[in-house]
């Protein structure tokens, strides 16, 4: 074999100098998908925690936390076949998100937020989401289960707050229906049914759909129509606006804007770094 095609080989196999510490993650990878990302690990650096690259901070004793969590985020989408400038791009907006920037005035009383959560959990997410967003209706509900009784469970407060998009047709309406359940105490019933059957909707349907989780039929029907529900849902818009609320789903972990990418496992990944965050867990034990 001629000496210049050795480091390439050596690279595909993951051996040599380019070779760094692993995880069970990259482990499953091989060939190309491993060579991939194994640069990104020796070339992407951390945001916190060790100043050197990814790949460096995975060797290091003690072991961040982070470094395995970003190291596993990276093999998650190199196994998804995302490009590298496309994880790149990822890592960037991640490290983003998790900066100690601003922090926005949300406001999580009862009758103008839902939730789903523990009271001891240290991470609060809040989602601006639309009635009528089709991504919304893919994710909410994820997330709803993933923090009832799944990965999030104890560890993350789960708000939404409602944020009418006008480009989406009958969103003030079923805003106004959003708005009805929260304050009937229902909402979770009725929101996760109305994004359950979202390519079936009629506006038409949104008693039906009220009556089907349990709520009062009329008394919904006069929350729709009341002026007081009308200025909730106002408000909430204009708090989301203020907070700089362009689209939906737009999400803020401890107060802070998510700008990462919204698949639920990048979610619900960086939820959990920043419960490690807030527990002052640093370090692999």
């Amino acid at each position: 074999m001629c000496k210049c095609g050795l480091p390439v080989m050596l690279l595909l196999l993951g051996m040599g100098p380019w070779a760094v510490a692993q995880t069970a993650t990259c482990d499953k990878l091989e060939g190309e998908a491993k060579a991939l990302a194994q640069k990104l690990l020796a070339s992407q650096y951390m945001y916190d925690c060790c100043d050197q690259a990814i790949g460096e901070c995975l060797k290091a004793k003690p072991t961040c936390r982070l470094a395995v969590r970003l190291a596993n985020n990276i093999c998650r989408r190199v196994a998804d076949k995302q490009d590298e400038a496309t994880i790149v791009r990822g890592l960037a907006k991640r490290a983003r998100s998790m900066s100690r920037g601003k922090k926005y005035e949300i406001d999580l009383k009862p009758e103008v937020a839902a939730r789903v959560g523990s009271d001891a959990a240290k991470v609060v997410l809040v989602e601006y989401a639309c009635a009528r967003c089709p991504f919304c209706s893919k994710v909410t509900p994820l997330l709803h289960k993933e923090v009832l009784d799944g990965r999030l469970k104890d560890k993350v407060r789960f708000y939404l707050k409602v944020f009418p998009i006008r480009s989406h047709e009958f969103s003030k309406e079923t805003g106004l229906g959003f708005m009805a359940a929260i304050t009937m105490g229902r909402f979770w019933a009725f929101a996760l049914h109305s994004y359950a059957h979202f390519d079936n909707f009629c506006i038409k349907q949104q008693t039906a759909w009220a009556k089907a989780v349990g709520l009062d039929v009329e008394g919904f029907e006069r929350l729709l129509k009341d002026p007081a529900t009308r200025k909730l849902l106002v408000e909430s818009k204009k708090e989301g606006l203020r907070n700089k609320v362009d689209a939906t789903p737009a999400f803020y972990i401890n107060g802070r804007k998510y700008v990462g990418d919204m698949d639920i496992e990048e979610l619900v990944d960086i939820s959990l770094e920043e419960a490690e965050r807030v527990e002052g867990l640093v370090h692999v034990p």
